[in-house]
């Protein structure tokens, strides 16, 4: 992480030292399925006809007010954390958390790394997958928050509301502060329809999970509200080791209770501020609230894909492949992927997640993996499967390999359909162009990589008795998955 020097901020007035940004990219966005998954969750997922959530995170950090970022992340999203800060021109510090426990943890994990660095560090915590348009009025607001936290405040971000929300929690100003600054009177937990209309009538704030405070200051209160935790993150990060440029926190991070920053800290604290956000937001927390995002037609129509629409009014259609017709409805989310496709009433788009639950207890792949699976050093994507044959479509990065493997029950056939591959035989060096093929017998020791310039896209046919990703004997691997 870069050394943290005081700079002048956005904001009119004195200077802040540099914020460090911490981006919390766990969570799976259910209510976006089948988009996002638990594999693939939201805030990768490319939407608004642009880049994913958590890219847009890292586009707004101006490198005028925010320093190199934190991301703590689960661990099996690391290689898709790293691919989309390069594709986003971002450096990033990487924490690897072997299960996810909550915001608690996370935080508190944040300010042990940032300590380390710099005990007076002002850190910054935000989700990876909310959407801030206004870049500049969120620098404005996080300086605002810094001020405050410089003279010891533990800070949260509130959003102005737009309407009585029970998606969210609220947070009641106090008294004035300074700095656009207030203290916090109470927190108040999601409310039901006629209260959130009460709060907001009071002057109320939506909690957007965003906080700042100095290292120094959110330990201590860390320590005297959560010392259990903190005793364990600190532990955690003394057994991490290296995971090929990011850190993999040790087993005692596992043992942390779930519970949230907010419940275990913020409710508690006597140094709780929050300063009123001056930019526009969306958690995106479901299809509704992506069609509210979205560029609508005369019709209230928002479609991304291959789409056409006929008398449809109301509605986000989104296709991630083939051609999606909709013809005479209104008030629809339909939302087709290769693999699973959702038609719901967009008022009801909150009751997706408990769609996904009752997949989930069936135990249906298709609640938590995509159809196009991401590795480190690409993707798949199964395009045809049936008894004793799957078709695969495999995407292979630029100067990236796959495992030295071998399967027990599937023989493999290789097409290059794009860019030049190499492939290992049972030793043998095999360099397969475009429109070339290879065989893959069964129990032969193979490997493809990609020693070019551009993307390697080989179609891949398996056959055999048992084709499932278990049959796979890894004998060497650059990403550790022996």
């Amino acid at each position: 992480m870069t050394s943290l020097q005081p700079i002048r901020s956005a904001e009119r007035g004195a200077p802040v030292r540099t914020i460090v940004p911490v981006i919390l990219c766990g969570g799976s966005g259910s209510r976006l399925w089948p988009v996002s998954r638990k594999d693939f969750a939201k805030q990768h997922v490319p939407m608004l006809g642009g880049a994913s959530p958590f890219q847009r995170t890292l586009s707004r950090l101006d490198p005028a007010v925010f320093g190199r970022p934190i991301v703590v992340s689960a661990a099996p999203a690391r290689f898709l954390v790293a691919d989309q800060a390069k594709e986003a021109g971002v450096a990033i510090d990487i924490a690897l958390e072997p299960q996810g426990r909550d915001t608690l943890a996370a935080v508190t994990l944040a300010a042990c790394l940032a300590a380390r660095r710099d005990p007076d560090a002002i850190v910054m915590v935000m989700p990876s997958d909310h959407l801030i348009p206004d870049a500049d009025a969120f620098a404005r607001s996080a300086a605002a928050a810094a001020r405050l936290a410089q003279d010891g405040h533990i800070v949260v971000l509130g959003i102005q509301p737009t309407a009585p929300s029970t998606a969210y929690g609220y947070i009641a100003p106090g008294a004035p502060l300074g700095a656009g600054g207030f203290t916090v009177d109470r927190f108040v937990e999601k409310p039901d329809a006629e209260r959130a209309a009460r709060l907001i009538d009071d002057g109320c704030l939506w909690n957007a999970g965003m906080f700042c405070f100095s290292a120094s200051a959110g330990l201590a209160e860390i320590e005297e509200h959560a010392a259990r935790t903190l005793a364990a993150v600190q532990r955690a990060i003394d057994e991490s080791t290296d995971d090929l440029g990011a850190m993999a926190l040790g087993k005692s991070f596992e043992g942390i209770a779930k519970i949230s920053f907010d419940h275990a800290v913020m409710e508690r604290t006597q140094r709780a501020a929050v300063v009123a956000a001056e930019f526009g937001w969306s958690d995106i927390g479901d299809w509704k609230a992506v069609w509210q995002e979205s560029p609508r037609d005369a019709n209230g129509v928002a479609a991304e894909g291959k789409v056409h629409a006929k008398d449809v009014t109301n509605s986000y259609l989104r296709s991630d492949g083939r051609l999606l017709c909709v013809l005479g409805v209104d008030g629809l989310a339909v939302v087709d992927t290769a693999d699973a496709i959702l038609v719901a009433p967009i008022e009801r788009a909150q009751e997706v997640k408990g769609l996904v639950s009752e997949l989930e207890a069936k135990k249906l792949p298709e609640a938590t993996t995509p159809a196009r699976v991401h590795r480190p050093w690409g993707w798949y994507q199964t395009m045809d499967l049936g008894e004793r044959f799957r078709v695969k479509r495999i995407f292979v990065l630029p100067g990236k390999k796959l495992s030295l493997q071998k399967h027990h029950h599937r023989a493999e056939h290789w097409v290059c359909v794009r860019g030049t591959a190499e492939v290992v035989r049972e030793g043998e060096t095999i360099v397969l162009r475009e429109n070339e093929s290879v065989y893959l017998p069964l129990g032969c020791m193979h490997r493809l990589q990609n020693p070019g310039r551009i993307p390697v896209e080989i179609v891949e046919v398996q056959t055999g008795a048992y084709l499932e990703e278990d049959d796979i004997v890894r004998v060497e691997d650059d990403f550790g998955r022996l």
